[in-house]
């Protein structure tokens, strides 16, 4: 696929998607609908990359889609086998090189990564074992999309960086997963998975218009995102161990 091609799968769904997303968060901030925080976001911990007001205002503008899903009998963890299909679906873009495609995909899987555990809340089916199902699901979901990414650069100097957000990765939900274990609530750090979904999904999309526009082949923004990834996750998770230990 040309340069030209994914271009236009990448800038096409950007202006129609993003230029109403844009518009309708200036709205909800002018019409002062921001004052009233979401549910779903009053235990959420802060995110250094992506503000309260924007995730606010997503939960609301989503949650017609929210209740659509009940009133249609789907359940949480229906959405979370989807969602792992989606993301599936991702990985076998990114190692194709489709990279628009790739990041919408990836952006839609987070999408459905986000809603289970809302429809649950919202129908009084938070369970243990939708809770295991759901991380187990993210584990495979992140390994298809670096599994994508390492058969796209198998044979490639970034391929190093790809093994770094391996390890980065796993290490950042296994240090939180084992520190809540023994009690200590563990959300600190940058490089979480709403924050590595948003900002592998949007470079991959914009990667395309960066090559368009440049006339360059190499796909600059997925290799800048790889490397910040590699050492943003592989320093979170220090950060995290070491958060744990001061709180032990």
């Amino acid at each position: 696929m040309g340069i030209g091609s994914v271009f236009y799968i990448s800038v096409i769904p950007l202006l129609i998607i993003n230029g109403g997303f844009i518009l309708g968060y200036f709205v909800f901030l002018l019409a002062g609908k921001n004052k009233v925080l979401h549910a779903d976001l009053k235990d959420k911990s802060e995110s250094k990359l992506l503000f309260t007001s924007l995730k606010n205002y997503w939960f609301t503008i989503t949650e017609p889609c929210v209740q659509k899903l009940i009133k249609l009998g789907i359940t949480p963890n229906m959405i979370t086998m989807l969602g792992l299909v989606i993301s599936i679906t991702a990985g076998v873009c990114f190692g194709l090189k489709s990279w628009g495609l790739a990041g919408w995909t990836m952006v839609a899987g987070g999408v459905f990564d986000l809603f289970d555990g809302r429809v649950a809340r919202a129908t009084n089916k938070v369970t243990v074992a939708g809770a295991y199902l759901d991380a187990v699901t993210d584990r495979y979901s992140d390994g298809a999309i670096l599994g994508g990414l390492t058969w796209a650069f198998h044979d490639h100097w970034l391929l190093f960086f790809i093994i770094l957000s391996y390890i980065g990765f796993y290490s950042v939900s296994y240090t939180k997963a084992r520190a809540e274990a023994f009690g200590v609530r563990c959300d600190v750090g940058t490089f979480q998975r709403p924050e590595r979904i948003f900002s592998l999904g949007m470079c991959a999309i914009f990667s395309p218009i960066v090559s368009y526009y440049f006339n360059i082949e190499p796909p600059i923004l997925i290799y800048a995102v790889i490397i910040v990834l590699g050492i943003g996750t592989l320093i979170t998770s220090i950060y995290r161990i070491n958060y744990t230990f001061k709180k032990l």
